[in-house]
């Protein structure tokens, strides 16, 4: 799969509209072979400055009690395309908006017994006609597959 299939999709999949407000998303996370591990529900909320930079602060929290905050800055860098950075994304994560789709790929460092490890996220995002965004994310290291997410993401409308 690739951004351009999404070319003439619509409803165009606009980030400093859909990422500006509350959100709530609900989600699984896989291991390699498929088998759910872990669930959870995350409360968002995104904002966009006068210089077209945008924040979106996720809160997750996990069905084993464990809970995780993310601040993503999102900047622009060109037409429809951003970068993005956060506390646990090594480096830059490149972001590009294509008709009802935004991909996003970049390295999350994670915690992995007792210590960390790298692993290199594909992250679409793919907004329906009723507002809802369906989000699916392949977690590879050293180019296999060690995981998968399957988001549902909520905007709060006024």
């Amino acid at each position: 799969m690739q951004i351009e299939d999404f070319d003439d999709k619509k409803p165009e999949f606009i980030p400093q509209e859909y990422f500006n407000g509350t959100m709530r998303a609900y989600g699984v996370v896989k291991d390699r072979s498929g088998k759910i591990i872990r669930s959870f529900k995350a409360d968002m909320q995104g904002s966009w400055d006068e210089n077209g930079v945008g924040t979106l602060d996720e809160f997750f929290e996990y069905d084993d009690g464990e809970t995780q905050r993310r601040v993503w800055t999102l900047k622009p860098n060109g037409k429809n395309r951003f970068i993005g950075t956060a506390g646990d994304i090594v480096g830059e994560a490149q972001m590009i908006a294509n008709g009802n789709t935004v991909l996003i790929e970049y390295t999350m460092r994670i915690p992995y017994n007792g210590s960390t490890l790298d692993i290199n996220v594909r992250d679409w995002l793919h907004l329906q006609k009723d507002g809802v965004i369906i989000n699916h994310s392949k977690m590879r290291k050293f180019g296999l597959k060690v995981g998968e997410l399957v988001i549902t993401i909520i905007k709060d409308l006024p």
